[in-house]
C-alpha cells in the first residue's frame, strides 16, 4: 500500500495543475519500466495531458514487450523536447540510468522521480521512493487512486506486465500481500494474465532458443560459493541473428539450478563494455554486491557495467562473494 508523503501530495498537485509532460525510464528497459512508462503515459493522456515517452538511447523495443498497448507512443529521445514543464522520471534509482536525456531531466522546471530501488539518490525535487513496493508499476496504481483516475484496461495491461516480470512471475522476495491486491485490482479491469504470460514467456524465436543454447553450453559453476555465470558475445548475436533484448529471462533459467545462491549473465555490449546481470536466492544481497562496482538494484535482482575484460568481472565477483 502507498504510503502518503508530502512528496506525494505534491506530485498530485503537479499533475493536476500542469499539461506538458515527459516521462522516461531508464536504459535497457525492462517489463516494469516499459508497463510504469505506458500506464502513467496512458494514464495523463486520458487527463487530457499532452506527454513525450521515451528512454535515453535508441528505441529498439524488446520482442517480449512489443504487444503493449499504447507501444508508439515510445519515442526516440532526439524527439524531446527542450523546454520541459514537468519531468518524470520511472524506475531509475540514479539520475545517470536515463542515459542520453538525464541533462533534459536536470534542466527541466520540475523533476519528479518515481521509483522502489533501494534509495541511493533522491535526485528529483519530487521522489516517490519506496523499495518496500514490488515494482514502480505498483506504485503508478497507487498514484492512479490518488488521482481518482479510473484505469482502463489498456492500462491496466501495461501496469500487471510490470507488476509480473518484476516479482519473477510473484516468486521473488518483494512479492507481498501488497502485491496480490494490486494484482487483484488490475484484474478488475478485464486483462488476460493468461494471453499476458504468454506473450511474455512463451514467444521464443527460434533464433533465441539457438542463442540460449549457447549460453547454456557455457554455464560454469563455482561450486564453493554456489555462484553459476555464463555470457554472451556479440558474435553470439551475429551468428544466431537474435536480439541482445531477448535474453531478459536467461538468467532464471541458471537461477533455478539446485544448490546455486547467486547467477551471473554477463553480456558483451556494441560498445564492447559488459552489462552484467545478477540474482540470487537466499541471503545475499545483490544489490549490495552490484553497488561495489558502480551499479544496483534490489536485494534478489541486481546488475552492473563494466568495462574490464570478462575474466577479470568474474574474477572479481568470486572474490567478493568469498568475502
Amino acid at each position: 500500500m502507498m504510503e502518503k508523503s508530502e512528496d506525494l501530495s505534491k506530485l498530485i498537485e503537479f499533475i493536476k495543475s500542469k499539461n506538458d509532460f515527459v516521462l522516461a525510464t531508464h536504459v535497457q528497459p525492462d517489463g516494469d519500466a516499459i508497463g510504469s512508462l505506458l500506464g502513467l503515459g496512458m494514464i495523463l493522456k486520458n487527463m487530457g495531458k499532452k506527454v513525450f515517452l521515451s528512454w535515453g538511447e535508441q528505441i529498439a523495443i524488446p520482442r517480449q514487450y512489443s504487444f503493449l498497448p499504447g507501444i508508439k507512443l515510445i519515442k526516440e529521445p532526439s524527439q524531446c523536447p527542450s523546454d520541459i514543464d514537468v519531468f518524470i522520471a520511472l524506475d531509475c534509482a540514479t539520475l545517470d540510468r536515463l542515459g542520453a536525456l538525464a541533462s533534459k531531466a536536470e534542466r527541466a522546471k520540475m523533476l519528479a522521480n518515481i521509483d522502489h530501488h533501494a534509495e541511493k539518490s533522491r535526485f528529483g525535487q519530487i521522489n516517490i521512493t519506496d523499495e518496500c513496493v514490488s515494482s514502480t508499476a505498483e506504485l503508478i496504481l497507487g498514484i492512479s487512486n490518488e488521482l481518482g483516475v479510473r484505469l482502463t484496461k489498456d492500462i491496466a495491461t501495461c501496469l500487471y506486465v510490470g507488476v509480473v516480470t518484476d516479482t519473477g512471475k510473484f516468486q521473488y522476495t518483494n512479492t507481498t500481500q501488497d502485491t496480490f491486491d494490486a494484482a487483484k485490482e488490475l484484474l478488475k479491469y478485464g486483462i488476460s494474465p493468461n494471453k499476458i504470460f504468454q506473450s511474455l514467456y512463451e514467444t521464443t524465436s527460434f533464433n533465441y532458443l539457438k542463442l540460449q543454447g549457447i549460453a547454456l553450453s557455457r554455464a560454469t559453476l563455482v561450486k564453493d560459493i554456489g555462484m553459476i555465470y555464463t555470457w554472451i558475445l556479440q558474435s553470439d548475436l551475429e551468428k544466431t541473428d537474435a536480439k541482445l533484448s531477448q535474453t531478459e529471462n536467461l538468467i532464471d533459467l541458471l537461477r533455478s539450478v539446485e544448490g546455486i545462491k547467486v547467477a551471473v549473465v554477463i553480456k558483451e555490449l556494441d560498445d564492447s563494455r559488459l552489462n552484467v546481470s545478477l540474482r540470487s536466492r537466499g541471503k545475499i544481497n545483490v544489490s549490495r554486491l552490484a553497488e561495489n562496482f558502480g551499479g544496483g538494484g534490489h536485494a534478489n535482482a541486481a546488475g552492473f557495467k563494466s568495462s574490464d575484460t570478462r575474466e577479470k568481472v568474474i574474477d572479481d565477483l568470486v572474490k567478493a562473494l568469498k568475502k
